[in-house]
């Protein structure tokens, strides 16, 4: 049978040697939870429900290179795969990571309809709630690299299976991609009605961190009317944004884990052999659009032996090559300037851009745009550079490329060889791995 257990429990099994399926719960608690403890116990586990997102959008993005030598000592031939976009379906990781964690997510909710009694109705919310967040945040991120980019175009097309339950017979195919995000708003929807506004540990979703990812969400399907909507909610819980001029310029690690501007805490789900600081060089492009005066080019990157740049400032931490993804601040300053942008209110979006640069700067000058167009270029300019290794340039390069004006084609080069992603590329949607395939008869992404 094509089972959940087959899809999941298998590729987890395969990655860690486990050679029974309980061996992947946390602890004998999973087996059977029934009390509040229990259920927070699952939900709070960190390593599983806040570190599984997919890594492959931002490995295939255009935010950094590699040398060739750096290149030639990677030792994983699918790893040097990934680099020049030959996916040959070997992405186990981005499949069973976020599979598990949504499992996990579905125990609780199960444990909450059958089996976890006398709970006071208000921590059952709670609870409930959390769970829904990190289901629809874990399948939102399986459709970034495993469905088509959305529109109205692709609606009928397969989307990722949907697990909504932890039974581990039911059997599994992929909704359509239509199937997919409406599954993905009405689970935080629901959530949002279910979660506190504010959450203190920043592990544990929140109604900000619903709007929030909504926000993107909506952005990224083009509804800019509702993502606007979303981002203010956020920003209506808590605006304050770090000022970089208080941060150290010469420190390791700038930027403090669960820092300010930071509303759910995020991140991929291993280190990475690419993006890792001893092999990723910054697009040169990239890291010479920065002004001298601006902030981010001490606070983000740090300056190699051989005069490259590399990645030092992450909304994580110190960075060493899993890059942060979750919900904060400074991204729902961006979405909110360029939905305004979108929809012709160009002061409204130089504001929502002005303050959020007026916190990245020494002697910030405010930007000016004479027509919605130009404040549109001048926020995406600047999203570029915000957001760099924040888990959203797949996305945007994805949405953007419909955009003739914004379609860009990604290039890497090794040696005397070169290697083109061109806009529209079936590459842009990642094969769902050859172990999944050979036990599960899923329909494989085109090629």
């Amino acid at each position: 049978m094509r089972t959940y257990l087959t899809l999941l429990v298998f590729c987890c099994v395969l990655l860690s040697g486990c050679n029974d399926y309980l061996d992947l719960k946390p602890d004998k608690k999973m087996a059977i939870p029934s009390t509040s403890g229990d259920l927070w116990a699952i939900l709070d586990n960190y390593a599983i429900m806040n570190q599984s997102t997919p890594m492959a959008g931002e490995e295939s993005a255009d935010t950094y290179y590699l040398t060739e030598s750096s290149y030639n000592s990677i030792s994983s031939v699918n790893t040097r795969n990934n680099y020049i976009w030959a996916d040959q379906g070997e992405r186990i990781g981005d499949w069973s990571n976020p599979y598990r964690a949504i499992f996990y997510a579905n125990v609780v909710l199960d444990a909450l309809n059958d089996k976890a009694k006398g709970l006071a109705e208000d921590e059952k919310k709670v609870i409930r709630g959390s769970a829904l967040f990190f289901r629809s945040f874990l399948f939102y991120e399986l459709a970034q690299v495993f469905a088509k980019p959305y529109s109205e175009e692709v609606l009928s097309s397969p989307g990722i299976p949907l697990r909504l339950d932890s039974d581990p017979d039911a059997a599994s195919f992929r909704a359509s991609t239509g199937d997919t995000y409406a599954q993905i708003i009405s689970d935080l929807k629901l959530a949002g009605a279910l979660l506190p506004v504010t959450s203190a540990p920043k592990n544990r979703p929140s109604g900000a961190a619903v709007y929030g990812l909504l926000a993107r969400i909506y952005l990224n399907m083009g509804e800019y009317e509702n993502a606007s909507l979303y981002a203010d909610s956020c920003l209506s819980v808590n605006s304050a944004l770090m000022d970089y001029n208080s941060l150290s310029k010469t420190a390791t690690t700038p930027i403090a884990r669960f820092n300010d501007e930071v509303i759910l805490a995020s991140r991929s789900y291993d280190l990475s052999n690419l993006l890792g600081t001893s092999r990723c060089r910054v697009d040169t492009l990239l890291f010479n659009s920065y002004t001298a005066n601006d902030l981010r080019k001490v606070i983000f990157f740090k300056k190699n032996t051989d005069g490259s740049y590399t990645i030092k400032g992450s909304y994580d931490g110190a960075y060493n090559g899993g890059f942060f993804n979750g919900i904060a601040k400074d991204e729902q300053y961006l979405i909110l300037a360029e939905c305004k942008a979108r929809l012709g209110d160009t002061q409204g979006a130089m504001a929502a851009l002005n303050m959020l640069l007026s916190k990245r700067f020494t002697g910030f000058t405010p930007y000016v745009a004479a027509t919605s167009q130009q404040a549109l270029d001048l926020v995406l300019a600047e999203r570029r550079k915000e957001l760099v290794l924040r888990g959203t340039r797949w996305s945007d390069l994805r949405r953007l490329n419909k955009e003739p004006k914004y379609a860009v084609s990604l290039k890497r080069k090794l040696g005397s060889k070169e290697y083109e992603l061109v806009p529209g590329d079936k590459r842009y949607v990642m094969l769902i791995p050859t172990k999944v395939m050979n036990v599960s008869g899923l329909v494989q992404n085109e090629r």
